[in-house]
């Protein structure tokens, strides 16, 4: 008989709480940053100068591999007239440029995720300010990034990333 009254007490309790089947939720909407961000004209041009400096980079890189090729081939293959001598000297060179072309493999990599954050800072700066302002004059309470592990669907009247894009590319 208490269990009965304490489940009534609750059920109750939960019918003056719980919101009215019409009252309206919150309003949301959804954008698929990472598409905003490579599709627009910002986003392509930080990726173009990106895409040339990664190029001069790996050309060089590729030169410098390219020349321990070779090295490593005389090595594998040393011909009657190398002596022990050069031979030693060549392997010592082998590896020691091999340990550079790593290092600086390693370096550009770095370097190169530098230069992407700060190319891609004044885009997500813009991006910011575009989404803050798509969303009040929405008129929405949130705004989710699609891509995050949060959202597995969603309406496509909840998705605003085409009117993010235009927004995006229209700003100077």
């Amino acid at each position: 008989m208490r269990n009965l009254a304490i489940t009534l007490s609750l059920l109750t309790l939960i019918s003056f709480t719980a919101p009215s089947a019409d009252a309206a939720g919150p309003k949301l909407a959804v954008v698929k940053v990472e598409y905003v961000v490579m599709n627009s004209k910002k986003g392509k041009a930080a990726k173009k100068k990106l895409k040339r400096i990664f190029d001069k980079r790996q050309k060089e890189l590729d030169k410098r591999q390219n020349e321990l090729l070779e090295l490593k081939k005389q090595l594998e293959n040393p011909s009657a007239m190398m002596t022990q001598e050069i031979f030693q000297k060549k392997a010592a060179e082998y590896k020691t440029g091999l340990m550079k072309l790593q290092e600086e493999f390693v370096k550009n990599q770095q370097e190169l995720a530098k230069k992407e954050g700060e190319l891609m800072q004044p885009l997500l700066e813009a991006l910011d300010k575009v989404l803050v302002t798509q969303a009040k004059a929405g008129g929405y309470d949130l705004v989710l990034n699609w891509n995050q592990h949060g959202v597995l669907f969603a309406k496509p009247a909840h998705d605003i990333t085409n009117a993010v894009l235009k927004a995006l590319d229209k700003q100077k």
